[in-house]
C-alpha cells in the first residue's frame, strides 16, 4: 500500500512593509543597531527579537560603545571653551546614541508592527502593492549607505593627506597614523592613552555614528514610500470607481473601510517612528546650517604641527573642496528625499477627494457623502511628535535656512566689532559632521 505525504501549505499572509524594508534594516542590523532575528526571511511572522543573541550582543556593545563617546564629548565640551567644534560633537554622538535607543525600541516592537500591517494588508482586498516599491526601498536604501560610506572615504582621505602635509612624511606612517587619530578624535584621547586597538575602535564607533545618522533618513524615507504606494492604489481605484456605472463599480462604503485602515496604519506607524522623524529633521537642518556658516567662515583652529599657511593651503587644496562638495550636497540631497517622501504621504492621502468630486448626481449616495467628509476631516501624514511634515512644513524650513544664510552674508560682508572680537574655533579634521 502507497502512503502519499501530506504537505501542509502556507496560507499567503506575506506582509508587504516587511518586503519594502527589510532588506534596509538588515544593514541597520550589520552595524549594531537593530538586534532582530529573522530579516532575512520572507514572512514577517519569522522575525524574533531575542535577548540571547549574538545580535542582541553586538547592539548592547554599540549602545556602550555610542555611551562613552557621548559621554567623552561631552565631558570636553564642560572642561574646555565653548566652541563649534565641541557643540558639533556633542550633537553628533548624543543624537547617535539617542538613535541606537530608538532602534532597540523599534527592534522589540517590530513583530507586532509587522502583524499590524499584515492584517491591514489583507483587508485591502482591492488594492495591491506593486513590486517595483519593494525594488525602489531596496535601492534607495543601499544607494544612499553606499553614498554615506564614499562620504566617509573621502574625509579621511582629506584628513590623511592633511596631517602627512603637516608633517611633512610622504607615505603613511605609524607617527602618522597616532597623529591622525589623536587630531581627529581629541575628545576621546584627550582622557584615553593612544593605541592601536583604541584606534581602530573609536574609529568603528565614529562609523557606527556616522551611519546612523544617514540611515534615519533612509528609514523614514522607505516607510514613507510605502505607505504612499498604498495611498496611490487606493487613488487609481477611487478614480477609475467614480467613472463606472451602478451595476460594475465597487461600493463606496468598501472603499471608505479601505481609507479607514490606511489612516489608521499611518497613525500606528507614526506611533513608531515619529522620534526618528523629530531627530532626523532636527539633526539635518543643524548640520546644513553648520555647512553653510563653515563656508562663510574659514579662519579655524589648525592642527598643532601645521602653521597658518599650511592650514589656509588644506583649505584651499582640490581634495578638501571634493570633500565639502561632496559632503555639503549629499547632506542636502539625504534631507531633500526625506522631507519630499515624508510630504508625499499627506499630498497622497489627499488625492482621492478630486475623483469623489466627479461621482454623479445619480450615483451620490449617503456612503458617498460620508467619504468627503472624511477626506476634508482627516489629516493623514507623518509627525515629528510637534508637527506634520507637509510640503508647507518643507517651505518654511527652507526659508528658515535662507534667512540664516542671508543673515551670515550680512555678518559677513558689515564689519561688526563684537562678531569679530568673538573667535570662532573650529577643528576643520573633526568628523563630526560627516
Amino acid at each position: 500500500m502507497k502512503v502519499h505525504q501530506l504537505t501542509m501549505r502556507r496560507p499567503n499572509k506575506r506582509c508587504g512593509l516587511h518586503v519594502c524594508l527589510r532588506h534596509a534594516m538588515r544593514l541597520a542590523r550589520w552595524t549594531g543597531f537593530f538586534p532582530l532575528q529573522g530579516l532575512g526571511q520572507a514572512y514577517a511572522d519569522e522575525t524574533r527579537y531575542k535577548i540571547l543573541s549574538l545580535y542582541f550582543i553586538y547592539n548592547f556593545t554599540t549602545l556602550l560603545g555610542q555611551l562613552v563617546m557621548s559621554f567623552f564629548a561631552i565631558l570636553l565640551f564642560f572642561q574646555t571653551e565653548v566652541t563649534l567644534n565641541s557643540i558639533s560633537n556633542v550633537i553628533f554622538y548624543v543624537t547617535s546614541l539617542i538613535s541606537a535607543v530608538l532602534f532597540l525600541k523599534l527592534a522589540k516592537q517590530w513583530p507586532r508592527l509587522m502583524a499590524r500591517a499584515t492584517e491591514t494588508e489583507q483587508g485591502l482586498t482591492e488594492l495591491k502593492l506593486q513590486n517595483k516599491v519593494i525594488v525602489k526601498c531596496c535601492v534607495i536604501a543601499y544607494v544612499a549607505m553606499a553614498l554615506a560610506l564614499v562620504e566617509h572615504i573621502l574625509c579621511t582621505s582629506f584628513n590623511l593627506t592633511f596631517v602627512m602635509h603637516c608633517l611633512k612624511e610622504a607615505e603613511i606612517t605609524t607617527n602618522v597614523m597616532e597623529n591622525y587619530v589623536v587630531h581627529r578624535m581629541p575628545y576621546v584621547f584627550k582622557y584615553v592613552p593612544y593605541s592601536l586597538f583604541w584606534a581602530f575602535l573609536f574609529e568603528y564607533l565614529c562609523l557606527q555614528s556616522t551611519f546612523v545618522w544617514s540611515f534615519n533618513d533612509v528609514l523614514i524615507t522607505c516607510f514613507s514610500i510605502y505607505i504612499t504606494a498604498y495611498f496611490r492604489s487606493l487613488n487609481q481605484v477611487v478614480t477609475a470607481n467614480s467613472k463606472k456605472d451602478k451595476d460594475n463599480m465597487i461600493p463606496w462604503s468598501t472603499l471608505r473601510v479601505h481609507y479607514s485602515k490606511l489612516v489608521r496604519l499611518v497613525k500606528e506607524i507614526d506611533n513608531h517612528i515619529s522620534s526618528f522623524i523629530l531627530l532626523a529633521f532636527f539633526t539635518d537642518l543643524f548640520y546644513i546650517c553648520l555647512q553653510l556658516f563653515n563656508s562663510l567662515h574659514r579662519n579655524y583652529a589648525s592642527f598643532k604641527f601645521c602653521n597658518e599657511l599650511q592650514t589656509k593651503q588644506a583649505l584651499t587644496s582640490p581634495s578638501y573642496l571634493l570633500y565639502y562638495l561632496y559632503s555639503f550636497l549629499f547632506l542636502v540631497l539625504r534631507a531633500t528625499m526625506l522631507s519630499l517622501f515624508a510630504s508625499n504621504v499627506h499630498c497622497a492621502a489627499l488625492e482621492p477627494v478630486h475623483a469623489v468630486y466627479d461621482v454623479p448626481s445619480s450615483l451620490y449616495d449617503n456612503e458617498v457623502r460620508r467619504f468627503q467628509l472624511q477626506l476634508h476631516h482627516t489629516k493623514v501624514g507623518l509627525t515629528g511628535k510637534f508637527f506634520y511634515v507637509t510640503r508647507n512644513m518643507v517651505l518654511k524650513v527652507i526659508g528658515t535656512i535662507i534667512t540664516y544664510e542671508i543673515v551670515l552674508l550680512q555678518y559677513t560682508i558689515t564689519p561688526n566689532p563684537y562678531y569679530n572680537g568673538t573667535k570662532v574655533i573650529l577643528n576643520i579634521s573633526s568628523h563630526s559632521y560627516s
